[in-house]
């Protein structure tokens, strides 16, 4: 915020009541319209001001709106993250598993445990959340697949 803009805000303001006050003490037709154009030059000062300054906090809300927003979106995928643990699902191959007891997910009902599931990490880490599809094959075993980028773990 600006303070000076609101210093001469207020100086307008100020020197347009002191015109006026001057003007009511004033008989003299040339002075008034005198007094008069200086009092309406003042206030139109005191309006820009009040405009700008409007414009000025108009755009900082905008800005707080975006960062609080930037926030809560940060902190929520924060929070989705949290309740999946990185595991080596089998060697070398690597996925996200959802913590399933209330403890690890974080949650205080007993209820709330989600089916196990695991998530393509290469999607998880890309912000996608896939989970990964299970088939036993009785020629190559177990394969699991992400069906957005095709990855396979077998």
């Amino acid at each position: 915020m600006d303070w000076t803009a609101i210093g001469g805000i207020t100086a307008s303001i100020s020197a347009a009541r002191d015109i006026a006050k001057g003007l009511s003490a004033s008989r003299d037709a040339s002075l008034i319209n005198e007094k008069t154009s200086a009092l309406l030059e003042q206030l139109l000062k005191a309006q820009e001001g009040l405009l700008a300054h409007n414009t000025a906090l108009l755009q900082l809300q905008d800005e707080h709106f975006k960062a609080s927003e930037k926030l809560r979106k940060l902190e929520e995928a924060a929070r989705e993250r949290g309740r999946y643990s990185l595991i080596e699902l089998t060697p070398g191959n690597f996925a996200y598993r959802v913590n399933i007891t209330p403890e690890q997910s974080r949650t205080s009902e007993p209820g709330a445990a989600e089916p196990l599931h695991h998530l393509c990490q290469p999607c998880f880490d890309n912000g996608r959340k896939v989970a990964l599809n299970y088939r036993n094959l009785h020629i190559r075993g177990e394969v699991w697949t992400c069906s957005v980028c095709r990855a396979e773990i077998d």
